[in-house]
C-alpha cells in the first residue's frame, strides 16, 4: 500500500472520528502539504527511519513553501507528530512489519528570549493609565499580575 493512501484512510478512518474538527483538519493539511509531496508516493514498508529523518531535515532547510525557508521547529514536531501517529497506526493494523517513526529525532526547540520593562518603564506606563480619562485600569492590573490582556477579558466577576 502506498503511504498516501494509508494516509487518506488513517484520516478519515481513525483521526476524524476521534479527534475534534480543528485536529483533524490541522492534520489534514500536514498531509497535503508536507507529507504527501515528499514521501507519499513510497510503499509503507519501504519507509525507513534515515527516510524519515531526511524529510524532517529538508523541512527545516526549506520547508516553507510560501518563502523556501525552513519551518520552525514547533510546525517541523507537528508533521513528525503526523508521521509517528499514522505510521504506529499502521503499524498497529499490521500493515507494516515494524514501526520505524520512533527513531525519528526531534529537532531543538529554542526558548525566546522573554524581555521585561524595567521599572522606570512601568511606572510610567501606570502613570499614563492612572492620568488617562479612560482609567486604563486592565494595563494595571496586567503590569503588576503577569496576565495577558486576553486572560484579563476573560475574567469574571
Amino acid at each position: 500500500m502506498l503511504y498516501k493512501s494509508w494516509l487518506y484512510e488513517w484520516l478519515e478512518n481513525y483521526v476524524k472520528p476521534s479527534s475534534k474538527t480543528r485536529t483533524y483538519t490541522r492534520y489534514k493539511q500536514i498531509v497535503n502539504m508536507h507529507i504527501i509531496s515528499k514521501i507519499g508516493d513510497c510503499e509503507l514498508n519501504d519507509i525507513t527511519p534515515a527516510l524519515l529523518q531526511n524529510l524532517v531535515a529538508e523541512l527545516l532547510n526549506n520547508g516553507n513553501k510560501r518563502t523556501f525557508t525552513g519551518l520552525s521547529a514547533n510546525s517541523v514536531n507537528s508533521v513528525i507528530s503526523v508521521l509517528q501517529n499514522s505510521l504506529k497506526t499502521a503499524n498497529m493494523l499490521c500493515y507494516t512489519k515494524t514501526y520505524v517513526a520512533d527513531k525519528i529525532i526531534r529537532p531543538r526547540i529554542t526558548e525566546k528570549q522573554v524581555e521585561c520593562f524595567s521599572l522606570s518603564e512601568q511606572k510610567k506606563i501606570e502613570a499614563y493609565c492612572m492620568q488617562s480619562k479612560k482609567k486604563l485600569y486592565g494595563i494595571v492590573i496586567c503590569l503588576y499580575t503577569g496576565l495577558r490582556i486576553g486572560e484579563l477579558l476573560a475574567l469574571k466577576f
